[in-house]
């Protein structure tokens, strides 16, 4: 399986691999995850997938994309799309709003950029 997560977090290669890169620090470091539902669900032929604006809410423990902890449950909104071959899940894609879920725990990715960009 290929697993293609958003910039800041990457791809993996084979299930095991997903589980050691992606999903163990994703546990590791956000609790209290708990499900807030999903805008809409579709599949056709070999592709399927689901999104929700806002899907998660959790809390940062500290370390998660060297963030540190937070002190209230944030949201996460998601977009996961699959395609199988046969009977298998053979490439998942996911876009995380990373900039919405760093905005609420005080990070504006966007201002530091303008920032940035002023000083240059």
């Amino acid at each position: 399986m290929l697993w293609f997560g958003p910039t800041g977090i990457g791809s993996t290669y084979t299930i095991p691999r997903y589980e050691d890169q992606h999903q163990g620090p994703f546990r590791a470091t956000l609790g209290d995850i708990e499900p807030l539902g999903q805008v809409c669900r579709f599949a056709e032929g070999l592709y399927a997938g689901w999104f929700g604006f806002p899907c998660l809410s959790m809390t940062s423990h500290g370390g998660f994309l060297g963030l540190t902890a937070a002190d209230k449950p944030v949201e996460m909104r998601l977009v996961d799309i699959y395609r199988r071959e046969g009977d298998l899940l053979a490439e998942n894609w996911i876009f995380i709003d990373l900039l919405h879920w760093m905005l609420q725990q005080g990070v504006d990715l966007l201002e530091r950029t303008r920032e940035i960009t002023q000083v240059s």
